[in-house]
């Protein structure tokens, strides 16, 4: 059951932001001038503009490091909601899995779901149609909100939007 909600929430959610700007903030005042990070066309760059030097490169369930889609540089597979180091088909290389929580989506370390697992939650903004926070664990206070996102990524884009920041 949440495997299916899981994808119908990626597939819905997600499938017009493989083309859309996702955008990341410290705080949810959002000024352009502070933006961290940004996804554009499954680049991912440092900073707001086109300058900021390429991270990471996501396509459908990989993601690349640097600006490449090349088989030598896979670093990361995602299926089913789950970081996979590499192309393994291993439980052990299994690093980090999403599941959905009704509103919430929800990070735990390797393919756990037990809630002392559980990394980060992903929640919409009280205010901001269009924004997500990212917080610690099941936090709701604004003090343990890591980062905020102006547009919601693709599970790829996510895992390497919070790697190119050293959260996992």
């Amino acid at each position: 059951m949440r495997f299916l909600l899981l994808i119908g929430l990626f597939m819905g959610a997600f499938t017009a932001s493989a083309q859309t700007r996702v955008e990341v903030y410290p705080d949810d005042r959002m000024l352009w001038s502070e933006m961290l990070l940004h996804s554009e066309n499954g680049i991912v760059r440092e900073g707001r503009d086109w300058r900021g030097q390429v991270l990471w490169t996501t396509q459908t369930e990989r993601i690349f490091a640097g600006y490449s889609t090349s088989a030598f540089d896979l670093a990361y597979s995602v299926r089913d909601g789950q970081l996979i180091q590499g192309d393994s088909h291993f439980s052990d290389a299994i690093l980090y899995t999403a599941e959905v929580l009704g509103d919430d989506l929800q990070l735990f370390i390797g393919d756990s779901s037990f809630p002392l697992d559980l990394v980060y939650t992903v929640r919409p903004h009280p205010f901001d149609e269009g924004a997500f926070g990212l917080y610690k664990e099941d936090s709701i206070s604004a003090f343990d909100r890591i980062c905020v996102f102006r547009g919601m990524p693709s599970p790829e884009e996510l895992y390497a939007l919070l790697m190119a920041q050293g959260l996992l």
